[in-house]
């Protein structure tokens, strides 16, 4: 049973004692309105019995002040499980979001390495096709090594979602347009980071 399953349990159980005392309390005060008249015209029976209802009633209203006392602190038991219980949950998604967050700052980190490894490796082989030029060698041309790179290039990329391949169709991108994903990765990661610190109690984000 977790903690607010027991402060629940232990909330209800008082509020089912003071629903009793509630109606205890009324059938009192039924039965005093009957035997009021007799006790003070001199029946000693209900004399007798209007003592006893008095002394029930008084006793009524000590128990009910602190059924409502010991319902007020159930209450704040079942606010700070419930709250302990949040904190929990939040510490336990923090821990999952920089498990996260590191494993997609690699994940950009290879991305960047390899694309820039294959546009060298590319570029490389275009030179040692050149270099073969200059010795003679005709086939395949520059224009043919051209188009079928592009298109293996093209290839991959329409390995992307839909409207990735769709944002390709774009004008050449100014120096200050640039970016890398090193860069994103790293921004991207002090940003999370910060997201990561607020679901955190104060006391362990310090």
């Amino acid at each position: 049973m977790t903690d607010i399953e027991k402060a629940e349990l232990t909330l209800g159980n008082l509020e089912n004692i003071r629903k009793h005392l509630i109606q205890e309390q009324a059938e009192l005060a039924n039965e005093r309105g009957r035997v009021a008249l007799g006790a003070h015209t001199g029946d000693k029976k209900s004399r007798s019995r209007l003592d006893e209802i008095n002394v029930a009633a008084a006793k009524f209203a000590s128990e009910f002040t602190s059924i409502e006392a010991a319902i007020i602190e159930a209450n704040k038991n079942l606010d700070a499980a419930q709250a302990a219980e949040a904190q929990a949950a939040d510490r336990t998604k923090a821990e999952r979001i920089a498990a996260l967050n590191a494993k997609l700052k690699e994940e950009l980190d290879d991305a960047d390495d390899a694309l820039a490894d294959a546009i060298s490796s590319v570029l490389s082989a275009r030179a040692l096709l050149m270099e073969m030029h200059a010795l003679g060698v005709t086939s395949p041309t520059d224009q043919m090594f051209r188009i079928n790179s592009v298109a293996v290039i093209k290839t991959v990329i329409q390995l992307l979602p839909q409207p990735w391949i769709n944002d390709f169709e774009f004008a050449r991108l100014s120096p200050l347009q640039k970016k890398n994903f090193k860069d994103l990765a790293n921004a991207w990661g002090m940003t999370i980071e910060n997201q990561i610190v607020a679901r955190l109690p104060k006391e362990e984000a310090a």
